[in-house]
């Protein structure tokens, strides 16, 4: 019995799947290539539309500096967030985003699936 293994040796090292609110084609763009658009659609994703306006207009907040974000940025200056829930719930969908990105760096390919074949 012979096992035979199809791989996608396609490299996904910061891909992540992202769609656009308001019905906007769905893109497979590297978060750290994102512009403060697609932060914005993220934003309104996650529930954090609100947000949107202070963190993708005011401060340039693009898919880089998001990925370098956490807890300490969004509630000291300039930045200030004062809702605690929103300041955790916000750092920990960042850090849910952050952990997605390593996951898929390794291994740098994916196992699509597998048959058994006899002779």
């Amino acid at each position: 019995m012979q096992t035979h293994w199809f791989i996608d040796v396609r490299p996904c090292a910061t891909v992540v799947q992202h769609s656009q609110a308001n019905g906007h084609v769905r893109s497979d763009v590297a978060v750290s290539d994102w512009t403060t658009d697609d932060v914005a659609a993220w934003l309104s994703d996650e529930g954090f539309g609100r947000y949107s306006e202070l963190l993708t207009v005011q401060h340039r907040v693009d898919g880089r500096a998001l990925l370098h974000m956490d807890e300490s940025d969004l509630r000291q200056p300039p930045i200030s967030m004062n809702v605690l829930g929103d300041i955790k719930n916000l750092a920990l969908c960042i850090s849910h985003l952050k952990a997605s990105i390593m996951e898929l760096r390794l291994p740098h390919f994916l196992i699509i699936g597998c048959y058994w074949a006899v002779r």
